[in-house]
């Protein structure tokens, strides 16, 4: 009898639209977000809550502790208290996923899906077999005769895995996103005014995250380049946890909050300044790339967002390795409240939630 119940729960599901719960599953936490859109193009933010995972919950994108994350997404979706609403937008990155920029020949709309699946193949290291594979027309280059495309790939048992545990606590996945999509999207909305310019001029996208730290040079209407580095502020906190000889989170308070004076020690301001020293190395190659792929247009805006790029004089030193003004992402540019949240809250949203944003962001 539950089989039937759960059937028949799945079929109302799969008639059901609307906004979807965006969730994002990172390294230290998962976040949740339901956003209301109106017809007239505003957002307003109804319900924000992340909870922290434990230490090595999530190893090189390998749930550990699926039983953990279950609950979390569980209690926080109870805690919403949503009449209704049981489907969601998931986001995925890593080593899983691709993402690549490719023009076809324009033609009959199946023609041209046939000749965008049929490019990106080339294109999906871990097989277009194996893959879920998307994809979104950004124009038409008439005078060449070509459609300009973005693909968007992610590894089937990864996703159907996440898809499995999400429902598990309850939830059904109505939509896969990849992180570096949505962060798009919550860059365009928020840059919606000076959108033309930055996309004709250029411009950088960097999200600092906990284990990655996302590349992005969108220009002519969306990315054209994407990379993952895989260099992120976790392995600050695990130095410092290896170095002071403490557990991971007093090393994470260390890095957030410094010393008992708010201060952070010689040992500390060591790790940090070699970590950014590194992570500008990576990201002088990446943009490097990008110059000799044949891009060498100067771009002309730099946009961060993330947690790590709070630490101390990574700023500087990426201004200093691409010489422009720095411009931090603020999903609050857009985002109306209809939610009562804490100081802590507007801060986790500010500098970390780009991403679950992004995703709440979608509708079906």
């Amino acid at each position: 009898m539950s089989d039937i119940k759960d059937k028949i729960k799945e079929f109302i599901v799969d008639l059901q639209k609307g906004q979807l719960i965006g969730i994002d599953i990172g390294l230290s936490s998962v976040k949740m977000c339901y956003i209301e859109a109106s017809k007239k193009g505003k957002y307003k933010l109804e319900r924000y809550e992340s909870m922290q995972l434990s230490e090595a919950s999530i190893i090189e994108d390998e749930i550990q502790k699926p039983e953990e994350v279950i609950e979390l997404i569980s209690k926080i979706y109870a805690n919403f208290n949503l009449k209704k609403v049981q489907i969601a937008c998931l986001g995925i990155d890593g080593p899983n996923t691709v993402t690549k920029r490719i023009q076809v020949p324009d033609g009959v709309e199946e023609d041209v899906e046939d000749n965008i699946l049929w490019e990106s193949e080339q294109y999906i290291p871990f097989g277009s077999e194996d893959a879920e594979i998307g994809y979104s027309i950004l124009g038409r280059i008439e005078e060449e005769d070509v459609v300009d495309a973005i693909v968007g790939a992610g590894k089937t048992e990864v996703i159907e895995r996440y898809m499995e545990y999400i429902k598990e606590a309850g939830l059904y996945v109505k939509v896969v996103e990849l992180n570096i999509f949505a962060l798009v999207n919550v860059f365009e909305e928020c840059m919606k005014n000076r959108i033309d310019d930055m996309s004709e001029e250029g411009t950088i996208i960097i999200d600092f995250g906990a284990q990655y730290t996302s590349v992005i040079v969108y220009k002519n209407g969306g990315p054209v380049l994407t990379k993952e580095i895989n260099i992120g502020g976790v392995l600050v906190t695990e130095e410092i946890q290896r170095t002071m000889g403490v557990s991971y989170e007093e090393a994470e308070d260390l890095k957030v909050y410094g010393d008992d004076n708010g201060n952070l020690p010689e040992e500390i301001l060591g790790i940090v300044n070699d970590h950014n020293a590194r992570l500008m190395d990576e990201l002088k190659k990446v943009l490097n790339f990008f110059i000799a792929a044949g891009s060498s247009e100067q771009v002309g805006n730099c946009v961060i967002t993330g947690g790590s790029s709070l630490l101390p004089g990574l700023k500087n030193a990426l201004s200093s390795l691409i010489d422009l003004e720095i411009e931090e992402l603020d999903p609050f540019s857009f985002l109306d409240l209809k939610v009562k949240l804490t100081d802590e809250q507007m801060h986790e949203i500010k500098y970390c939630g780009a991403v679950v944003i992004g995703l709440g962001m979608r509708s079906v």
